[in-house]
C-alpha cells in the first residue's frame, strides 16, 4: 500500500513539474499600455500613448431657430412682406489641444474645426428666395505656441469679448492668420505685439454711386476698392487677469491703400489706427460665476475693429438693418483717401439665479462717421438691447431663449433712391427672438 501511494505521489509531482516547465517555455503576453490621465493642464487631458504629449479633445453641437420682424423705416418699408423672417442654424465644432513640456516652456498645438448648415432667416435673411441656405466647413483655428510665440490662425490680439448673449454686440470677434509674441513677466500680467493679416479686415461697399461730379472721383462699387496689400496690421495689447477679473488695452495701426486701377495713380496711402479698452469684473459675492463687463473702442479706417464684419450689417444672423452698403473703411474724394471714423460701446452682465439657471443682459451702441462730402455713405448710428434666460438641466447642456431689439438712425439723410432704385428709410428698428440648445463635450 505504501508502495502504491509513493508511486502515485511521485507521478503527480513529475506531471506538475513537467507542465510547469512547459508553461515557463510559453511566451508571456505583451503588457497593456493604458491611457494615462494628464493633470498638468487641467481636466480633460490625457497622455498620447507612447509619448510625453498631453491631448484634450472637445467640442459642441448647437441648434438654433430664430424669428425676426421686418425692419420698417419711417420713410417706407425696409423689407418686403415675402422676405425670410424664420431660419435655423446647426453648428458643430471639434477641437484638439496638444501640449508638451520642454526646457523652453509649454509647446502647444491647437486645431478647431467647424461645420455649419443654416437656412431661411439665418442663411439668407431679407432674401425672397424660400430656399435660401448656407453651408460652412472650415478649420476655424490652427496655431502653434512656443516660448511666447504664437503663429497660425487664432483670435485677434485686439479682441476683448466676454459677452454671454447669443447675438454679437459691437465688438470685434475675429480669427485670422497672425504671428505674435507675448511677454508675461509675472503671472496674470502680459504684453503682446502681433502682425495680423490685413485682408481679413477689409471692409468696402458694393454700390456704385457718383452723386456729385464736382467732388471728383467718388466710387464705392467693388470688392477691389482696396489697393495693394504690402503690410500686415500691427496690433498690440496689455492684459491684466487676476481673481477679481481682467482688464485689457489694445491698439492697432494699418495701411490704407486705394486701388490704382480704379482710382488712377497719385492717391497716397493713409494710416488707419484705433484703440480699445475693456474690463470684466467678477461678482462671485453675488453668485458664483456672475460678472459685469464693458468696452469702448475707437477706429479710423478699420470698421472691422469695432465689430462691423459683413457688407450688410446684421445682428448675429438676425438680418440686415439697412439696405445701402455703408461699410467703407475709407473713401476716395478728389484723389485723396478720407478715412471712416467709428466708435463702439458695450455693457453686459451675466447672473446665475441658481446653478441651473442663468441670464445675460447686453446693451451696445455704435456711431459711424464719414467725410461730409461723401454723400453715398451716410453717417449713421445704432444701438441694440437684448437678454436671455438659459436652463442647464445637466452638466454641459444649455437650453435658452433670447430677445434682441435693434435700432438704426441715419444722421445724414441723403436720398439716393434715384441712384439705386431702392427705398432708403431714415430709421430702422426691429425685434428678433432666438431659441438655442447646445451640448458641450
Amino acid at each position: 500500500m505504501k508502495l502504491v501511494k509513493s508511486l502515485a505521489l511521485g507521478s503527480a509531482a513529475a506531471f506538475i513539474g513537467m507542465t510547469g516547465a512547459q508553461a515557463a517555455d510559453l511566451p508571456g503576453a505583451e503588457p497593456v499600455e493604458y491611457v494615462k490621465v494628464c493633470d498638468a493642464y487641467g481636466a480633460g487631458f490625457f497622455y498620447i500613448p507612447g509619448s510625453d504629449t498631453c491631448l484634450n479633445i472637445g467640442g459642441f453641437v448647437r441648434f438654433e431657430a430664430s424669428v425676426a420682424e421686418s425692419f420698417d423705416g419711417t420713410d417706407g418699408d425696409r423689407f418686403k412682406d415675402d422676405n425670410n423672417s424664420f431660419g435655423t442654424r446647426t453648428r458643430a465644432r471639434l477641437w484638439f489641444d496638444a501640449r508638451t513640456e520642454t526646457e523652453y516652456g509649454t509647446l502647444r498645438t491647437y486645431i478647431r474645426l467647424q461645420f455649419q448648415r443654416e437656412s431661411g432667416g439665418s442663411g439668407g435673411f431679407a432674401s425672397t428666395n424660400p430656399d435660401a441656405t448656407g453651408d460652412d466647413q472650415l478649420f476655424d483655428k490652427a496655431f502653434i505656441q512656443f516660448a511666447g510665440l504664437t503663429a497660425g490662425v487664432t483670435d485677434s490680439f485686439w479682441d476683448f469679448k466676454p459677452y454671454a448673449t447669443f447675438y454679437n454686440p459691437f465688438v470685434s470677434d475675429r480669427t485670422l492668420p497672425l504671428v505674435a509674441y507675448t511677454l508675461e513677466p509675472v503671472k496674470g500680467f502680459s504684453a503682446s505685439i502681433a502682425l495680423e493679416d490685413s485682408t481679413q479686415r477689409r471692409r468696402t461697399a458694393n454700390d456704385a454711386l457718383n452723386l456729385d461730379p464736382a467732388l471728383g472721383n467718388i466710387n464705392t462699387n467693388s470688392p477691389n476698392f482696396y489697393g495693394k496689400n504690402e503690410l500686415p496690421d500691427l496690433v498690440a495689447n496689455l492684459r491684466v487677469k487676476q481673481g477679481w477679473g481682467e482688464v485689457q488695452l489694445s491698439g492697432f495701426l494699418r495701411q490704407l491703400s486705394a486701388n490704382e486701377d480704379r482710382f488712377g495713380g497719385g492717391v497716397d496711402d493713409e494710416l488707419g489706427w484705433g484703440v480699445l479698452g475693456g474690463a470684466k469684473i467678477n461678482l462671485d459675492s453675488i453668485a458664483k460665476g456672475d460678472y459685469v463687463w464693458g468696452s469702448a473702442a475707437y477706429a479710423e479706417g478699420g470698421l472691422s475693429y469695432v465689430g462691423l464684419t459683413d457688407q450688410n450689417f446684421g445682428i448675429g444672423g438676425t438680418g440686415r438693418i439697412y439696405e445701402l452698403n455703408q461699410r467703407n473703411d475709407f473713401n476716395v474724394v478728389n484723389g485723396k483717401i478720407e478715412v471712416s471714423k467709428a466708435s463702439a460701446f458695450n455693457l453686459g452682465l451675466l447672473h446665475y439665479w441658481s446653478p441651473k439657471w442663468r441670464s445675460a443682459l447686453q446693451g451696445s451702441y455704435i456711431n459711424v462717421d464719414y467725410d461730409g462730402r461723401f454723400n453715398s455713405s451716410r453717417d449713421w448710428d445704432a444701438f441694440t438691447v437684448g437678454g436671455n434666460i438659459i436652463w442647464s438641466p445637466v452638466k454641459k447642456l444649455d437650453i435658452g431663449l433670447e430677445v434682441v431689439y435693434a435700432n438704426t438712425d441715419y444722421g445724414n439723410n441723403v436720398d439716393v433712391s434715384s441712384a439705386t432704385g431702392r427705398q432708403k428709410p431714415k430709421k430702422d428698428d426691429a425685434f428678433t427672438g432666438r431659441f438655442r440648445i447646445q451640448r458641450d463635450f
